[in-house]
């Protein structure tokens, strides 16, 4: 690999010179290890409820409605706060935001911890939406701001690596606590293994938030905010960190002079009131002619990939759920997947015993065969991530997405195919982990797309954008479910060919350097 090092002194080198110059050691894999308990903390908010409803539905006294409602109710919390973490991370910085974000998240989940009824849990679930959404958001241009141009990809690989790892860990986790049959009092309070499991889970977000504490703010938000000097220091350090020399010995004394956003500037000498109020010119360029047809692209591309996989995946145990239960009723008969699409439509009701809906009881055999099958999901995916992590440097990245985008669009479409189980769990296995890289892969575009104070704004819209999809979508499929075996498969897939085909519409940002 190549890094520009040999610059004359007192030359003023951009960003891409200057973080080349650090080279990559030491302080870019503590930034990976940061995101280890950062991503386990958005899995836990995200897709651990999933996990926690069966073994709180006696606890709580949950019914379907309820149900759907806390699956629903941290994705609310990111749509709600969407646009404010884009405009916050523009202007207050990436660091200083983390910070905030990681020790608001600690308390958060331990209130869900030790919610002792569903309307508690609900409001700690928006809660923990509002302020996951951001945290998501910063993560993501936060590592990305720590890299140069030809380390892009790989780091974008190596995080989907992380974030698939986390998935892993998630079901792993709950398989080990939620059997277990703890029922402690504490004062008023009631602890059951799913409170345990949640208190467990806000480890996370303390880990996280020490790990920021020691990580200084990046030298490309520095730049763009006028602090070259502060930028300067943290490059240095960085230098020093990867190579072992001494930070005099940095190869670069000065940096060019970014001119910040006019409106940013301003932002940070108004009141409260007006600060707030100054978001509106922080997002104008966005919708202006230069940035408008492709911000609108890219937000297509990243809402179509997000929807098919959150789509899918919200929808997926409830089949292996109704599968396990049909191989019980039928003796160990394997199903094909249309009988089980059949068995959900009619709310599988030949299966249920006359006295289920009377006696409350959690069935942790089911809920052990859900976990497996998504720890066999999450390790397909984090096994694609690794196998993209060694291409993504040989081949372009709109190929990637081209070849990656058709594989999921068959695979998924084959699932109409599907006669048993297993066949079932490895096609949805290469469908889910084939988006997931998709989308990975087209995060490393957007970063790019869009200059560094509005490049948070854009990937905070684009993200508010999946998620109205993914509600949509999550909502859409089960009325296509009700229509047939076929129309799911055919929308998911036309779904991935929308998204790679828009793909190559929006620039080309291969070899481009950050703005």
């Amino acid at each position: 690999m190549t890094f520009l090092c040999k610059i004359p002194r007192g030359n003023p080198a951009d960003f891409q010179t200057a973080i080349s110059a650090t080279k990559y050691g030491k302080f870019n894999l503590f930034l990976l290890l940061l995101l280890i308990p950062a991503s386990l903390l958005v899995q836990i908010e995200s897709s651990l409820i999933s996990y926690i409803i069966p073994a709180a539905t006696c606890d709580l006294n949950l019914n379907v409605s309820q149900k759907g409602l806390l699956n629903s109710m941290a994705f609310l919390g990111m749509l709600s706060t969407g646009f404010l973490w884009g405009f916050l991370l523009d202007t207050l910085g990436r660091r200083k935001v983390l910070r905030v974000g990681f020790l608001a998240e600690a308390v958060i989940v331990c209130g869900q911890g030790l919610s002792t009824n569903v309307a508690m849990l609900y409001i700690f679930k928006f809660l923990g939406g509002t302020l996951i959404g951001g945290v998501y958001v910063a993560l993501a241009t936060y590592l990305q701001e720590f890299h140069a141009t030809e380390l892009r990809g790989k780091i974008q690989m190596a995080s989907g690596m992380i974030y698939a790892g986390a998935n892993v860990l998630v079901p792993l986790l709950s398989s080990a606590i939620l059997p277990l049959k703890i029922n402690a009092s504490l004062y008023i309070l009631e602890l059951h293994a799913w409170n345990i499991l949640t208190l467990i889970g806000s480890l996370s977000a303390l880990l996280s938030f020490i790990g920021i504490y020691f990580l200084p703010e990046t030298p490309k938000f520095l730049m763009t905010s006028g602090k070259n000097d502060e930028a300067l220091r943290v490059l240095r350090k960085m230098y020093r960190i990867n190579t072992g020399n001494m930070e005099k010995s940095y190869p670069i004394d000065s940096l060019i002079q970014e001119i910040p956003d006019e409106s940013e500037l301003a932002a940070n000498k108004k009141s409260c009131c007006e600060f707030l109020k100054s978001g509106w010119q922080q997002m104008r360029p966005l919708f202006g002619k230069q940035y408008r047809l492709q911000l609108m692209l890219v937000c297509l591309v990243q809402s179509f990939f997000g929807m098919g996989i959150h789509t899918f995946r919200s929808y997926l145990p409830q089949v292996f759920q109704a599968t396990h239960e049909y191989e019980i009723a039928h003796n160990g008969t394997t199903p094909n997947l249309c009988s089980i699409l059949d068995i959900l439509r009619s709310n599988a009701s030949s299966l249920l015993s006359e006295h289920e809906e009377v006696i409350c009881v959690v069935n942790v055999e089911n809920s052990s065969r859900v976990y497996l099958n998504s720890v066999i999901i999450a390790s397909v995916a984090l096994l694609n991530f690794a196998i993209v992590g060694f291409l993504i440097s040989t081949f372009r990245r709109k190929v990637l997405l081209t070849i990656l985008g058709l594989t999921a669009a068959i695979s998924v479409n084959c699932l109409y195919f599907s006669q048993n189980t297993p066949t079932t769990l490895a096609v949805s296995s290469i469908y889910l982990s084939t988006i997931g890289v998709c989308f990975e892969i087209f995060i490393t575009v957007v970063v790019v797309v869009f200059p560094t104070t509005l490049r948070a704004m854009a990937i905070s819209l684009c993200l508010f954008i999946t998620r109205l999809c993914t509600v949509a979508g999550t909502n859409i499929l089960p009325v296509l479910v009700e229509t047939g075996c076929v129309p799911p498969f055919i929308c998911l897939g036309l779904v991935c060919l929308v998204a790679v085909l828009l793909s190559w519409f929006v620039p080309d940002t291969e070899t481009e350097d950050m703005k």
